[in-house]
């Protein structure tokens, strides 16, 4: 039996420091937010040739970002009005004869208070989710520790996502923000697998000692855990690869989450569970 508790310290060290360099990257970077959030300009052009060339040509202007369609491209700005649109427009046609399909100047779709309701929502989850899991499972401690796994994939991911928005100009949209509150749902469910093995081998008996039963339950989920998540990120590394501009950087948030979820229920979840009991005792 392999003992996955005896370096538990490792573990919060380890996940103590990747959530302080991204918090770090928070307050000193923030992100790059996208028109979702705080509006601009959107041209969107027809164009059946290798998109390659304009995408070079958009890397000039840091304001704009360049998204590849099925039948040509998007380019979009929180600073591109209509002046600004019409001498890129120009630009675009004499160099590649590109035909313009549409231009419009987009408001902020998810506004102050929306994202306050998102907040509002996440909060309430949690709350829910501890209330859920300490009731199923008739103890606080298996509530909370799942509790503190989520939120440790969710601060992870958020500062990750700081550091790509600050290297990479990644942006924060609508499909981020699905992706944090699909990851939160994801943590959750690989925990409970683990818990519901736990509470088994607490009934049967077969190990007295807490530290034995978790472990015990660790070896018996563990390639099951992997596997499942295995098929997942195969998934997610085919549309990465594969997929277009405007879903590849979510399925980079969903993969990311799918990494933290399945280390943290085992080695998070699992080891706060037991310093809860062992202080409880």
């Amino acid at each position: 039996m392999i003992d996955f508790l005896k370096y538990r310290r490792f573990y919060f060290l380890l996940s103590g420091l990747v959530i302080v360099v991204g918090l770090f990257s928070v307050w000193r970077f923030g992100f790059e937010y996208s028109i979702d959030f705080i509006g601009g300009g959107l041209i969107e052009y027809n164009y059946q040739k290798n998109t390659e060339p304009v995408k070079e040509l958009f890397k000039q202007y840091e304001d704009l970002s360049f998204q590849k369609t099925n039948h040509g491209f998007i380019v979009k700005g929180t600073k591109l009005d209509k002046k600004k649109a019409e001498q890129l427009d120009k630009k675009i046609k004499q160099k590649y004869q590109a035909k313009k399909k549409r231009f419009e100047l987009v408001g902020p779709s998810v506004t102050r208070d929306n994202v306050i309701k998102i907040i509002n929502a996440a909060l309430l989850s949690v709350l829910v989710i501890l209330i859920y899991i300490a009731l199923s499972f008739k103890s606080w401690r298996f509530g909370l520790a799942a509790v503190v796994a989520l939120l440790h994939d969710t601060l992870i991911l958020v500062g990750i996502w700081s550091i790509l928005s600050h290297l990479f100009g990644v942006e924060v949209d609508v499909l981020f923000v699905t992706s944090v509150l699909t990851i939160m749902s994801f943590s959750v469910h690989d925990t409970i697998v683990i818990f519901d093995q736990i509470r088994e081998e607490e009934k049967q008996g077969t190990y007295q000692d807490t530290k034995d039963i978790i472990n015990w339950s660790l070896n018996l989920t563990m390639a099951r855990s992997i596997n499942n998540s295995l098929t997942i990120l195969l998934m997610l590394s085919a549309l990465i690869v594969l997929g277009g501009e405007s879903i590849r950087w979510f399925a980079v948030a969903l993969l990311i989450g799918t990494l933290l979820g399945t280390y943290s229920s085992p080695f998070i979840a699992s080891p706060v569970y037991y310093l809860l009991v062992k202080k409880g005792k």
